[in-house]
């Protein structure tokens, strides 16, 4: 039992001193400092010590709580209204690790974060007085100047072989820095590579989108211009070193260039996506769709101005991010399987953006690396942007050369026809020329006939004693059929047989004219795949037949090249003394609106090749001849186009 007593107080004092060791466990040692070497991210090995609300210490106090042993090894954030205290103090102990025999070591300390003021950094080490090395100046003689905006560094001090030294930091208690130890001017080369090359990416992208607008407006497309200027406002946002205090008197007033930059980017995504789903949302006014964005903004503004927590609107940021992508991959108007790639590209760069936020991912990088990140991102969603605009260049210059080899091809299709129409005319000319000269020859020939018909006459008067009655009576009808058929080629009181007819004086059958238009169109519909049925008419009429086969030939032609139907109907119908012949086709047809449009001259659909002119024409020649011309069309229902005369006796 005694042994039992003796093992159960061995396992308790075992427990209490488990549970006691981080009572007495040392603070985490100092960093270390090396010679030609650099340390970054070690706010791990940082202190950090939040006063209460509306309560702030000064550098002397700070130290003396530091030595009480109130610093933590993290920062608990506390909430406030104001844009900005100095409730934060952070210590960074730090020691040489140079030989004794080494020369001083001259470092520098930087501090990332997103800053509405400056941080201030006292630094005291042995033997030597306290001082404050990041308040006026960051090197001897020089002013006080950020590098970046979210990126600052200390004046250069000594640091001996062995010595030890303690850096306070003062700053606000929503900034969460990143914190490191660097050689002196190694910093400061590394920013101004990183600023030329940042510089330079930044320019590049901002050309990608300025590029993207003006192809989409030589392109006529709105919403393409839109997302341009969107994209170089979404660039010039994540560049954070040009809102440096070089663009305002103070770091707050750059702060105050940057958030509205980002609000402004924030405006324009949200333009962008009601733009571009316009007609699902039924937001089709545009001044409606700007008030809209920018009544969803406001309270984006209110917080920016009112709050210190950049967080508040950067997630406003990245859900704008989501939308611009998916408007690009759904509505910008090119090749589907272009916007694709572009909108996957840009919803992998809004991801990334996401996920290496301080907030996320980005507490466990440096702040150069976050910067390295966020390049890295917009070059990403740079080369997706520019494959989009080098790609849709590409497609616009080849859909321009197809939409010129179609308008040759019209023009020669055009050319062709009015070839065969003159041939018809020339044609329609030589047989009424030859048939006016045969009639000529023909009522000529009749009036040589009638004389000795008379003579006939008179014969058989002076021998009618010698005949029989009835021989008389048959002769006598011979005579009167004669006479018949010559009278009508006889030479009537006023007609000149000299002179052809008018044409519009002439008889002819109405299948002269439906036989030639089927002549003229049978092999281009042959070839275009488009079944053209001309049915036989039947009636004869004194209207001109060049003037109906003009008037069928660009109703037919309208249906067979812009209607884009798969069958059209010419058909004659005979009835009550009148002709009505109807073209019908089953194309895409056309609302009242539209129609009217169309038979306006010069009129046309934003589709066709044509001038047109081709219903005009057919009004026109309508109401020179005194011929009736209607026309009716219901969208995807096809098109029905009538004319209708009065029919004459051949």
């Amino acid at each position: 039992m005694t042994r039992l007593y003796k093992a159960l107080g061995a396992i308790v004092a075992v427990w209490f001193a488990v549970l006691a060791m981080p009572a007495f466990a040392g603070e985490d040692p100092p960093v270390q400092v090396e010679p030609g070497r650099s340390h970054e991210m070690i706010e791990g090995s940082a202190r950090y010590f939040l006063t209460d609300p509306g309560v702030e210490i000064g550098f002397e106090e700070a130290m003396r709580r530091f030595n009480a042993g109130e610093f933590q090894a993290e920062l608990s954030a506390r909430d406030t209204s104001e844009l900005h205290d100095w409730r934060v103090w952070i210590a960074l102990p730090f020691e040489s690790a140079a030989p004794k025999d080494a020369e001083p070591m001259r470092k520098v300390i930087g501090i990332g974060g997103i800053f509405v003021r400056l941080p201030r950094v006292h630094l005291s080490c042995d033997t030597e007085p306290p001082r404050e090395i990041l308040a006026t100046q960051t090197s001897e003689g020089s002013p006080l100047s950020a590098r970046y905006f979210t990126y600052v560094r200390s004046q250069s001090f000594e640091i001996d072989p062995g010595q030890s030294c303690l850096a306070l930091i003062n700053m606000a208690s929503s900034d969460r820095p990143n914190i490191g130890i660097f050689r002196e001017g190694e910093l400061g080369t590394r920013q101004v590579v990183a600023v030329l090359l940042k510089g330079g990416v930044t320019s590049t992208l901002l050309i990608i989108g300025l590029l993207i607008s003006v192809v989409s407006f030589l392109t006529s497309r709105p919403l393409g211009v839109l997302v341009g200027m969107t994209y170089s406002l979404w660039m010039l946002q994540s560049e954070a070193s040009v809102f440096t205090t070089r663009f305002g008197g103070d770091p707050l007033a750059a702060r105050e260039t940057w958030e509205n930059v980002t609000l402004l980017a924030i405006f324009a995504m949200l333009l962008v996506f009601l733009s571009g789903f316009k007609e699902l949302l039924r937001l089709k006014n545009w001044l409606l769709r700007t008030a809209i964005a920018g009544l969803l903004v406001l309270p984006l503004v209110y917080l920016a101005r009112n709050s210190n927590s950049t967080s508040d609107f950067i997630w406003a940021l990245h859900l704008g991010l989501f939308l611009f992508a998916l408007t690009v991959t759904a509505r910008f108007p090119t090749a589907w399987p272009l916007r694709l790639v572009a909108g996957t590209v840009l919803f992998v760069s809004a991801i990334a953006s996401v996920l290496i936020e301080p907030t996320n991912l980005g507490r466990e990088m440096t702040d150069l690396t976050i910067e390295w990140f966020r390049d890295a991102i917009r070059l990403l969603a740079g080369i997706g942007m520019l494959a989009l605009l080098i790609v849709d260049v590409f497609l616009t210059r080849r859909e321009r050369a197809r939409m010129v080899a179609e308008r040759i091809e019209a023009l020669e299709t055009q050319a062709r026809t009015d070839r065969r129409l003159l041939e018809t005319e020339r044609e329609y000319t030589r047989a009424r020329e030859a048939a006016s000269r045969t009639k000529a020859q023909l009522a000529a020939a009749s009036h040589d006939i009638r004389q000795p018909i008379v003579g006939l006459r008179a014969a058989l008067g002076s021998e009618a004693e010698r005949l029989s009655p009835a021989l008389q009576e048959r002769l006598g009808q011979a005579i009167d059929y004669l006479e018949d058929l010559t009278r009508e080629y006889s030479n009537r009181e006023g007609h000149d047989l000299s002179a052809p007819e008018k044409s519009e004086q002439d008889v002819y059958p109405i299948e002269l004219v439906t036989s030639a238009v089927a002549n003229m169109f049978d092999g281009e519909a042959r070839e275009t795949g488009i079944e053209l049925n001309v049915s036989p008419a039947e009636g004869a009429t004194r209207i001109p037949a060049l003037v109906l086969i003009r008037a069928l030939s660009n109703l037919v032609a309208n249906a067979l090249r812009h209607a884009k139907a798969s069958r059209i109907d010419v058909s004659a119908n005979t009835a009550e003394g009148q002709c009505r012949i109807k073209v019908i086709d089953d194309g895409l047809g056309m609302n009242e609106a539209e129609l009217k449009s169309a038979q306006e001259p010069g009129q046309k659909s934003d589709g066709s090749e044509g001038d047109g002119l081709g219903l005009a024409i057919v009004h026109s020649l309508a109401l020179q001849h005194g011929f009736d011309f209607a026309i009716t069309s219901n969208p995807n229902e096809g098109t029905q186009a009538i004319i209708a005369f009065d029919l004459e006796q051949e």
